[in-house]
């Protein structure tokens, strides 16, 4: 439990932090806090046998992702065009230590890290419903997120950390429904999971939207075969599931009836995601589909990116890249070639291509709770990888060093098609 907590706080830190230290204003409102955050997270995955037994995670992951942080820090020490930053040296000392610690944890952490990161998420979920409540510039049909209280901050917070705080809650929670059997632990999941969906609408993040389409259609197309779906329709009529369904509709209309205007609400926000979508169409393309499009600033800044990577894909820069940081598109895939080279590029995105294959295989067969839920959560990642953020960010390294570690792992995969005592058996030896 105290490794799965520490896990958790890196996974998915950034919503408390942002709770604690601008919400509540405990600790400075710097990245101070955030800094002494991830080491007390660190503190607590330290194992008894640190640096005395290492535990196999995926090759083929470990040595794309290591390959590719390693050349960046290489570049960052000597093929710097932006400073040696102090925030650099950190993040970078953060992700090697993460992923040092979670080589040297037991893979029986995979059992009790769902639940924690279930119960994480979902606490951030209430968290921020209290944070927009007690913030008088925020108003219904804003994006929903914490306010920054440091000064200079970006105006309104981050959406995009509400949105991926709310996938997190959403998967967990699917991921645990089949582990119990009580129908109050069903409901309670089922309620979590609307609750995650209203985050996420809220949110109005775009890249969150389409991520979670990514998934939903991918389990479609994995699942529901059809004779699954007959299957399903008979094992429906239980008097069990009837139960259920039947609470979690009299539940919804109950909430409707009291706040009626929550339904315009959504329709309201769903307005704003299709305009927002008409906007980026009309900036990318030149295709104006709608009367009211205009320029989406954030796409672009994408554009020009682009035609900052056709610059550096046609000049001599494509071969050792342009220097650590020195241009940012705001898409990381390509940033990786502008910045890195070929080399780069090839490290970089070989490691997202080999994570989505893994992911493929493991939406496929299910081998674990947490193998499920980190295949998926990295389908919802595709989005943000051709539209925000830079190849070294942290909110991107936390979650792919878990990957790293404990997806498309063969030992989980052949231990979960032994029996019961077979898989007893193996645990014990």
């Amino acid at each position: 439990m105290r490794y799965s907590v520490g896990i958790a706080m890196l996974f998915n830190g950034f919503p408390l932090i942002f709770f604690f230290r601008d919400t509540l204003g405990i600790g400075p409102a710097s990245s101070t806090f955030t800094a002494v955050f991830f080491a007390f997270a660190l503190l607590l995955m330290v194992p008894t046998n640190l640096f005395l037994r290492f535990y196999n995670p995926n090759p083929v992951l470990f040595n794309l992702g290591v390959g590719f942080l390693l050349l960046s820090v290489y570049y960052f020490l000597f093929f710097n065009s932006t400073g040696m930053g102090i925030t650099d040296i950190g993040n970078y000392a953060y992700i090697f230590a993460f992923l040092l610690l979670l080589l040297s944890i037991p893979s029986d952490v995979k059992d009790a890290l769902v639940p924690v990161l279930f119960i994480f998420s979902l606490f951030s979920n209430l968290t921020l419903v209290y944070s927009l409540m007690t913030d008088p510039s925020w108003t219904l049909g804003m994006r929903a997120a914490v306010s920054f209280s440091n000064e200079g901050a970006q105006a309104g917070g981050n959406p995009h950390i509400t949105a991926r705080n709310g996938i997190i809650c959403l998967l967990t929670a699917m991921v645990l429904i089949p582990q119990y059997k009580s129908i109050f632990a069903k409901l309670f999941l089922y309620f979590s999971i609307l609750f995650s969906l209203a985050v996420i609408v809220l949110s109005l993040a775009k890249s969150s939207y389409l991520g979670v389409g990514l998934m939903l259609g991918l389990y479609v197309f994995y699942n529901f075969k059809v004779t699954k779906i007959f299957s399903a329709i008979g094992s429906f009529f239980s008097f069990k599931n009837i139960m259920l369904v039947g609470l979690v509709l009299v539940g919804i209309s109950y909430f409707l009836s009291q706040y009626g205007g929550v339904m315009d609400n959504l329709l309201n926000y769903w307005d704003m995601f299709e305009g927002r979508i008409m906007d980026v169409i009309f900036t990318s393309f030149g295709v104006k589909l709608s009367d009211t499009a205009d320029i989406d600033a954030s796409a672009m800044g994408r554009v020009s990116g682009f035609g900052t990577f056709l610059d550096t894909l046609y000049s001599w820069d494509v071969f050792l890249g342009r220097g650590y940081k020195s241009g940012f598109l705001d898409v990381p895939i390509l940033e990786a070639l502008v910045n890195h080279g070929i080399l780069g590029f090839l490290f970089f995105n070989g490691f997202n291509f080999f994570l989505f294959i893994y992911s493929i295989q493991e939406i496929k067969r299910n081998t674990t709770p947490l193998s499920t839920f980190l295949a998926y959560f990295f389908i919802s990642l595709i989005v943000l990888l051709i539209s925000g953020g830079r190849p070294y960010d942290i909110a991107y390294w936390f979650p792919y060093a878990v990957m790293i570690r404990f997806l498309g792992i063969d030992y989980f995969y052949k231990l979960s098609r032994q029996p019961a005592s077979g898989r007893l058996a193996a645990a014990s030896s």
